[in-house]
């Protein structure tokens, strides 16, 4: 949960900072005589109080979905509304609070997973597409799987052939893509009812965000090597975000 906390923790800041702006607008702006210029803050103060109405209900939602270990469907709006419009003032407060991105992605990752794992329900596994970096293949192999994984030869060089034979046997869609924009079409093409995204914590933050309300369940990889080079991942964590959806 202390993980999970700092993600939380700017969130909260996030919304502080949507009330201060409401209150701003409305004792610098509002109470004086600015004729038409009156109204639209009072629009804008309106739009502002009916956002952070939307917000704290959705706030409410992550904290009662956390804490429970349970999916409130009816709640599912608000929270992907809270989510989706406060994660570049997260950002920004982090960046404010000398905060690394990375740790705050690394948070946010965690406390999507929990919220997905939080839903009940079973997935036909052929509605299940597997996402993977192509950073994941070794990088002296002569084999293109970015265009097909069949060319894929199984070597066991890298964790590819290991993911690949994991997919096989739960029979799932798998699509190595080389940035977001083929694993955005991905997503457009097969249509599948959830995702499982093994990435970086920033491609994976970024990920999540755009398929948003699709459930992506988070699989960060290792990067012994540095970022984007000869990357490895947990084989167990894989296995059990497609059993999640699956068994």
């Amino acid at each position: 949960m202390i993980k999970k906390r700092l993600y939380l923790g700017l969130l909260a800041g996030a919304m502080v900072l949507f009330a201060a702006l409401s209150c701003y607008l409305w004792l610098s702006f509002f109470q004086h005589d600015l004729g038409f210029v009156r109204y639209l803050i009072f629009f804008a103060v309106l739009i502002i109080l009916g956002g952070l109405a939307v917000i704290i209900v959705g706030f409410a939602g992550i904290i009662f979905s956390l804490l429970s270990e349970h999916d409130f469907a009816w709640l599912q709006k608000p929270i992907n509304f809270t989510v989706s419009i406060l994660y570049p003032v997260v950002i920004w407060i982090g960046r404010m609070c000398k905060i690394a991105q990375e740790k705050i992605q690394s948070s946010f990752v965690e406390v999507n997973n929990q919220l997905i794992k939080a839903k009940r329900g079973k997935l036909s596994p052929d509605r299940l597409l597997v996402l993977l970096p192509h950073c994941l293949q070794i990088t002296d192999c002569t084999k293109r799987i970015t265009v097909t994984t069949d060319n894929c030869a199984r070597c066991g060089r890298c964790p590819v052939g290991g993911i690949l034979n994991l997919c096989d046997s739960y029979g799932c869609h798998v699509q190595i893509a080389t940035g977001g924009t083929l694993a955005r079409d991905a997503v457009k093409k097969l249509r599948p009812q959830a995702v499982v995204a093994v990435a970086c914590e920033r491609d994976l933050t970024s990920g999540i965000l755009d398929c948003i309300p699709l459930p992506v369940l988070g699989v960060t990889n290792l990067r012994p090597h540095g970022p984007c080079f000869n990357t490895q991942v947990n084989l167990l964590e894989v296995e059990n975000a497609l059993r999640f959806f699956t068994a």
